[in-house]
């Protein structure tokens, strides 16, 4: 089945989208006592959002690093690794968020959605992206490249995760 993406630089609906995503998977189905936070209402702060026969079906989240820094400065922080040497601090972006409600998982659209927020992230001046993924879904990003960076921790509310990172 087909993934129509769309992203919050062209789609004025895509936050709102993007956050009903999250609400049902990361707070209803997970858990997760707040699943928003201030970097989602930065302009540079890209949502994308991926569309199955017209029905949503999942979302993603990519920005700067310096941004989490910044406005977030209570969350896991992101690792150095070997990677960072090899650009500017300012073109280093954070995936997150990636998640793609119950009824349309195990068809790919997870992997679509992390390649579309690369692409949406690499169009903003990304060179390197890194990600503190659900340790089970790890597979998933090292068929896209990433490597860890890091050992599992349980700093995001107690779930293990692993810190990823890939050149783009």
């Amino acid at each position: 089945m087909a993934l129509e993406i769309k992203t919050s630089i062209d789609f004025a609906g895509c936050k709102a989208d993007a956050f009903e995503v999250r609400r049902i998977v990361f707070m209803e189905e997970q858990g997760y006592e707040n699943e928003f936070e201030a970097i989602d209402d930065d302009p540079r702060c890209i949502h994308v959002t991926g569309y199955a026969q017209g029905e949503l079906v999942g979302c993603a989240r990519v920005f700067p690093e310096e941004l989490e820094r910044t406005l977030s400065p209570e969350v896991p922080q992101s690792p150095t690794c070997a990677l960072d040497g090899q650009v500017d601090a300012s073109r280093t972006y954070l995936m997150g968020r990636v998640a793609v409600v119950a009824s349309a998982r195990r068809q790919g659209f997870a992997l679509a959605l992390a390649r579309a927020a690369e692409e949406a992230a690499r169009t903003a001046g990304a060179q390197l992206m890194k990600l503190h993924a659900q340790e089970y879904i790890r597979g998933m990003y090292e068929q896209l490249g990433y490597e860890a960076i890091r050992d599992v921790d349980y700093e995001d509310e107690g779930q293990p995760h692993v810190w990823m990172a890939k050149l783009l």
